[in-house]
């Protein structure tokens, strides 16, 4: 194992971008392992660590902070100038939508948050490959609320942060990172960064152990949870499960959005 500790801290080794649909960040590097994390299409890491012998690199996701191992065949490896011309590009745009349909170099159904490159009428990646959608990346959406909605019935699932499954802290933090708003992973790191508010407004989070809600009006959460295993709505007031949930509310938070 090739580590990357220099002085105790660690040292950048290059980047990486996700070139499958979703990759799977792991607790330590093995395919049993435990699902932490999630990366998606197009999504870019830092490599701290490469295993020489082995098929997996222990990354950073810097967007929030957050480290484990992906396996490499996922990645495609990047140097200091691809990395300054795509991530800090103001040419690529994100997809919002739960799946978009690709054509051409790469045929793909990329899911949500997937971030795209563009190169004239259509995307490429660092290495060359060409693509097109054929649908809409990005159509206007009014808010959070709007967007959550677009997910109901998306299967729960541990580490998820995907169209393809969430979990619940998952859940939340992709749909802030499509407004810009990076939220940390877990949910006890989100509400550490929310401002606390006395009454909730559409888009505010509902924070009770281990567990993190959308507020979307009328004494209703969106949110990803084991109890219906998918991204449902539930009312606080209605019944025993969501009086349950409104018992053991810690928090109501408001995240900073980027003007």
């Amino acid at each position: 194992m090739f580590r990357s500790l220099v002085g105790g801290e660690w040292v950048n080794l290059g980047y990486g971008m996700v070139i499958c649909t979703v990759a799977d960040v792991r607790k330590e590097p093995k395919f049993r392992s435990e699902r932490i994390h999630q990366l998606v299409f197009g999504e870019v890491v830092e490599i701290l660590e490469e295993d020489r012998g082995g098929d997996y690199v222990f990354v950073r996701d810097f967007r929030i902070d957050y480290s484990g191992y992906v396996n490499k065949n996922q990645l495609l490896k990047i140097d200091s100038e691809t990395y300054t011309k795509y991530v800090l590009s103001k040419r690529f745009v994100k997809i919002k939508m739960p799946f978009c349909r690709t054509s051409g170099a790469i045929e793909y159904m990329l899911p949500v948050g997937s971030r795209l490159l563009c190169d004239g009428d259509g995307f490429v990646l660092p290495d060359g490959r060409y693509f097109t959608l054929l649908d809409d990346p990005s159509p206007e959406i009014d808010g959070i609320v709007e967007l959550s909605k677009k997910f109901l019935g998306v299967p729960y699932l541990w580490g998820g942060t995907s169209s393809y499954g969430f979990d619940c802290s998952g859940f939340t933090n992709r749909m802030y990172d499509l407004f810009n708003v990076n939220l940390p992973r877990d949910s006890t790191k989100q509400e550490e960064f929310c401002e606390k508010v006395q009454e909730p407004l559409p888009g505010d989070l509902l924070f009770m152990p281990d567990h993190v809600m959308i507020y979307i009006g009328e004494d209703s959460v969106i949110h990803a949870n084991g109890h219906g295993m998918c991204v449902e709505i539930t009312n606080l007031l209605k019944d025993d499960y969501g009086r349950y949930l409104a018992s053991k509310i810690t928090k109501i938070g408001r995240p900073k959005m980027e003007a």
